[in-house]
């Protein structure tokens, strides 16, 4: 087991601080015995009593990750790999080949090709099944899966690379668990060798909407890792169960109704594999529009997680009352409008000027708006403090766990502004000063953090057109599937919030 890099381990290993969503938990005498024995590599069975439980629940909250077995060689005998594939015949033969040395059996779903895709996948070696016009990649999973005779089966998108052959085995070790029901590889777009990349494969390597980072996570609703894409995904055979009618987002409905189920989903990305993103800036924006224009069938079969924090919607209100506020006021304020009453009207034309009121600027709003803010988090922390009276140090963990919270809501905030609410806020002046912090602040400091080979500035803007297509999609999906659901804000915000990506969707 290993811990999360983001858990706070306090009071000598007897607190743990972490997890998505944020939690505390509090070891006994012998359950820090345990965690420090799960840490320092040893078995669960040989790390203690109640070791298996103990482990199962750190897991589930976030605060640590299981560590696979390593990797065997030879072929999995009871592993069938199913490629689901329209007009994609180049290429193809090598990573049959790739799949064909560790699993029992290769299927290749043609979905109605008409470029000779299934006489190259036959001529590999592999079973092809034909459909004679085009149904869908979930209807092409799911006639592969229904035709495989092996317990697991291994998804692979055709624009997948013949990837390395350690990836396979890190992702088997992890279904060794009876409760594991599927487990997703990292998938990378990384910068082709040789040649200096142009611009669009520069920026996928970066910022590709498949590649969920180098983290490990469970995969559930509302986490950091909110769903798996299924371009490279090893499942149970019983649990592949895409629904045919979704063109996007099939693969997160099926993750969100597995973990609904009972069943845990892992996302290892010791296991990469690589992925050829689009050829040309019009595939790229349509890819982009895609994914979002599933939110709105996902939010009528998954009402809740798709729908926005309600305190990622009051920081965004925050923020627009702040920019709508003027810059400064003048010492008497701005006139109030004239009486509705004629005669006051006509005695305001020949007295006294009509009365005047004061209208607070920007510095007086954002202060007022910090002390509200303060005020609050005081409020929440002293109510924590009182709940976490059995941990040491109380008021500390209580203002730790206040300020993560502040922190992911503003995260929140800028990711729906720009992913959802931008297009309602474009038509006024301190709307689109809004937007333009959205889009200006997280992305200068993911270009820092990251370093991609991209400048700053093309990379700030390829993010906003990134984002812009994908909320255009959403707001196209919403429209067809009649509902504003993943629009409209709702409850609390999860702390530890979920990754930039895709917001229950591909993207």
């Amino acid at each position: 087991m290993q811990c999360d890099p983001e858990t706070t381990v306090l009071s000598r290993g007897k607190v743990l601080l972490g997890g998505s969503p944020l939690r505390f938990v509090t070891l006994s005498a012998a359950g820090g015995g345990v965690w420090e024995a799960l840490l320092a590599g040893r078995p669960v069975g040989e790390a203690g009593p109640g070791a298996g439980a103990l482990a199962r629940r750190l897991v589930e909250a976030g605060l640590a990750h299981p560590v696979p077995p390593a990797p065997s060689p030879g072929r999995a005998v009871d592993v069938t790999a199913v490629i689901p594939v329209r007009d994609h015949a180049r290429g193809l033969g090598r990573l049959i080949a790739a799949l064909a040395g560790r699993c029992a059996e290769v299927i290749v779903v043609d979905d109605g090709s008409t470029d000779g895709t299934g006489e190259t996948a036959a001529a590999a070696g592999a079973k092809v099944l034909r459909h004679e016009r085009p149904l869908g990649p979930a209807a092409a999973r799911l006639a592969g899966a229904a035709a495989a005779t092996t317990p697991l089966v291994l998804f692979c998108d055709a624009d997948v690379l013949p990837p390395n052959p350690d990836w396979f085995g890190l992702l088997l070790g992890h279904l060794a668990d009876p409760a594991v029901g599927a487990v997703a590889p990292r998938v990378a777009s990384p910068v082709p060798p040789g040649a200096r990349a142009g611009l669009l494969a520069r920026y996928e390597s970066a910022r590709s909407p498949l590649d969920l980072g180098p983290r490990p996570a469970g995969v559930r609703p509302g986490s950091r890792v909110s769903y798996a894409p299924s371009a490279a995904l090893l499942i149970r055979r019983e649990l592949a169960a895409f629904d045919p009618a979704m063109r996007y987002g099939e693969d997160v409905d099926l993750i969100w109704r597995i973990v609904g189920a009972g069943w845990s989903v892992r996302y290892e990305p010791a296991a990469v594999v690589h992925h050829r993103p689009r050829a040309d800036w019009a595939g790229w924006a349509r890819q982009r529009f895609g994914y979002g224009s599933s939110a709105g069938p996902l939010a009528a079969r998954h009402p809740g997680p798709l729908r926005p924090a309600g305190q990622a919607a009051a920081v965004a209100a925050a923020a627009l009352a702040i920019a709508a506020a003027p810059a400064s006021s003048p010492a008497g304020g701005r006139p109030l409008a004239r009486p509705g009453n004629p005669a006051k009207r006509a005695l305001s034309s020949v007295g006294a000027p009509p009365p005047r009121r004061r209208v607070p600027h920007r510095r007086e709003v954002s202060g007022a708006v910090a002390a509200v803010t303060v005020g609050r988090g005081a409020v929440t922390a002293v109510r924590l403090a009182r709940r976490l009276a059995a941990a040491p140090r109380p008021n500390r963990l209580a203002w730790v766990m206040v300020i993560a919270g502040r922190r992911y809501a503003l995260e929140a905030a800028a990711d729906n502004i720009r992913r959802g609410w931008w297009p309602a806020l474009a038509w006024s002046r301190p709307g689109r000063l809004v937007v333009a912090v959205s889009v200006a602040v997280p992305a200068a400091r993911d270009w820092w953090v990251t370093r991609p080979d991209v400048g700053v500035l093309p990379y700030t803007l390829l993010r906003f057109a990134d984002d812009a297509a994908y909320s255009l999609g959403v707001w196209w999906g919403c429209a067809r599937a009649w509902t504003a659901r993943p629009l409209l804000p709702a409850g609390r915000l999860p702390a530890g919030g979920r990754r930039g990506g895709r917001p229950g969707a591909r993207g």
